[in-house]
């Protein structure tokens, strides 16, 4: 399914060849790789035992076609019921949910990837639309634990979950597509966007949609978006800026005490959560949904490129980006579908799966865990980064068609 056809508050509220085989003449005594095909020469197959057989070596072939590059360890891969749209693991990373297309989030033990909860509801029953994102309140001393999930639909429902109790604690009903929601870091607040080119800004203790974030009626200003928004990140210094990006191809900065956007960055067509501000607040990444300058870092004070992160082998148009540590960011794509763990200090890729069975459209990062190296995997060929600590990576877990995978660096 694609996210970008289905990804909504209150004012306008009530929502991808078989290479060619490569032939080698056994006459020199070189063997080729195994065919495709199967052979031919049963005389009793019939037609449908033929076909059987050929779908099942397609299927097979398909199946090998993913690779691991670099360090990297498949921690599990689990297949789900119905396509993944987005995931996210909980406050104490003992969970990993995963938002349908049927409209169900479904929450597994991130250990034993066992199915724990299944968050739905008549609304959701009687209403089916894909889940478009999840999130959950930010951590910290003055907001603890709640162990809650909020989930957004591409009808425009924004519901909070209490997962341990199986409960809707409340639903919010925006009269457009919704996209996504974004958590304020410090506060109580957070921001929803969808096909309506508008952000809604929440207070998420009453509820209450205190901002609409819109352009103007001038045309020529672009101080706002003009089609969809896929994406947006609060600054991690300044309470009252954010930045927004979609399919406009600009990235628009917000500042909470200005009616309109106050400038922008232009070139950058976003359709997925691709972009992020880094700890300092001082670098913006953008991933890019387009078929050159996909990964760039941005001066976040100026808007100016710092540089294009170009990709090694495979020209992924991608829909997600984050920073995971100041040394690491972690993208997501497809044609081909992959997921990639960038070095900042190099530009080059750290590690990467491709060829997955599906577009990767959200990831997410876990806990930071001891990196234990496989009793398989010989020690001494593991190399020690001099710039780019790879240990303090955390565990990510993405979606890829109806799977739900861990990964980790070791």
């Amino acid at each position: 399914m694609n996210l970008n056809d289905s990804r909504g508050t209150p004012s306008d509220a009530t929502i991808e060849g078989p290479g060619a085989e490569h032939m080698k003449s056994q006459a020199l005594g070189k063997s080729r790789p195994p065919s495709l095909l199967p052979d031919l020469e049963d005389p009793d197959e019939t037609e449908q035992d033929l076909e059987a057989r050929i779908r099942a070596q397609l299927k097979k072939t398909a199946k090998e076609n993913t690779t691991i590059e670099g360090k990297l360890l498949l921690v599990s891969q689990f297949e789900t019921p119905r396509e993944v749209l987005c995931c996210k693991y909980n406050e104490e990373f003992d969970y990993l949910a995963a938002g349908g297309a049927d409209g169900v989030i479904r929450v597994y033990n991130s250990n034993t990837m066992e199915e724990s909860f299944i968050l739905s509801d008549s609304d959701v029953k009687d209403n089916r639309a894909p889940v478009t994102c999840i999130k959950h309140r930010p951590v910290s001393k003055t907001y603890p634990i709640t162990n809650c999930f909020t989930g957004t639909y591409a009808n425009g429902c924004v519901k909070c979950w209490s997962y341990n109790f199986n409960q809707c604690l409340y639903t919010i009903r925006e009269k457009r597509q919704t996209f996504g929601i974004v958590y304020h870091p410090r506060f109580p607040k957070f921001v929803t966007f969808g096909d309506d080119l508008k952000v809604y800004f929440y207070d998420e203790e009453s509820k209450v949609q205190e901002r609409i974030l819109a352009a103007s009626d001038n045309p020529d200003k672009h101080d706002g978006h003009m089609s969809r928004v896929f994406a947006a990140c609060f600054h991690t210094k300044n309470n009252y800026e954010l930045i927004t990006g979609g399919w406009d191809n600009t990235v628009q900065f917000w500042d909470l005490r200005q009616p309109y956007a106050v400038r922008k960055i232009t070139g950058v067509h976003m359709a997925g959560e691709g972009i992020d501000i880094s700890v300092s607040g001082k670098e913006i990444l953008t991933a890019a949904f387009q078929k050159a300058n996909q990964l760039a870092l941005w001066d976040y004070g100026s808007g100016r490129c710092i540089s294009v992160l170009e990709p090694d082998v495979y020209n992924s148009k991608l829909y997600c980006g984050k920073f995971v540590t100041k040394d690491f960011v972690v993208t997501g794509g497809t044609d081909p579908n992959l997921v990639r763990i960038v070095d900042l200090q190099t530009t080059g890729t750290a590690a990467a799966m491709n060829f997955l069975p599906g577009a990767v459209y959200s990831f997410d990062a876990g806990q930071v865990r001891k990196k234990d190296v496989p009793s398989t995997i010989n020690k001494d060929i593991i190399s020690t980064r001099a710039k780019s600590d790879a240990s303090s990576i955390p565990r990510i877990g993405f979606v890829s068609s109806r799977r739900l995978y861990q990964i980790e660096l070791y």
